[in-house]
């Protein structure tokens, strides 16, 4: 992957895209690493968890937490994936279609994860005070919108390293 330098973009969708998955990762720092996926149109979010965490417990969990959110909303969910990686830190990954994700299904995600998964979730150290949480809320959802009106044209995978969010293009 290549780094990407974000002043120097003029693509709207770039833009758009750099600035939901950095807002995301602002947001939430229980999310380690987010993806746009041009191909499949979707955001994986990225979990970094301990080798021992109750995997098939959360997939359930969050599984039958997403049906009824989306049940509730009046939506449909295009894609939903929900995979364990497994490494040194294992990864809990969830893919979402672009097209039906909102904030407050992004709260549910990362509310059900925290509660269920508790000391198994590896969690960044940055906090964010509260007007600055409600300010990426509603980046996010601003974002989100436009994202699902244009759709996504590229693959933009961002990260947490050192204290900062880097942004790859491809």
């Amino acid at each position: 992957m290549v780094a990407m330098d974000v002043t120097n973009v003029d693509s709207n969708y770039l833009n758009y895209s750099t600035g939901l998955l950095v807002s995301i990762l602002l947001r939430y720092p229980e999310v380690g690493t987010i993806s746009c996926c041009q191909k499949r149109q979707a955001l994986v979010l990225k979990f970094l968890v301990a080798k021992d965490c109750k995997y098939e417990e959360i997939k359930n969990k969050l599984t039958q937490s997403l049906e009824m959110f989306h049940k509730i909303e009046g939506r449909k969910m295009r894609l939903l994936s929900i995979e364990r990686q497994e490494q040194e830190l294992d990864l809990l990954v969830i893919t979402r279609d672009l097209g039906s994700i909102t904030q407050n299904e992004m709260n549910l995600i990362v509310e059900t994860i925290k509660k269920e998964l508790e000391k198994e979730l590896i969690i960044d150290d940055s906090s964010l005070v509260e007007e600055e949480m409600l300010f990426q809320e509603e980046m996010i959802n601003h974002m989100l919108a436009a994202i699902r009106y244009n759709g996504s044209e590229k693959n933009i995978t961002a990260l947490r390293d050192d204290g900062r969010v880097l942004v790859f293009n491809g």
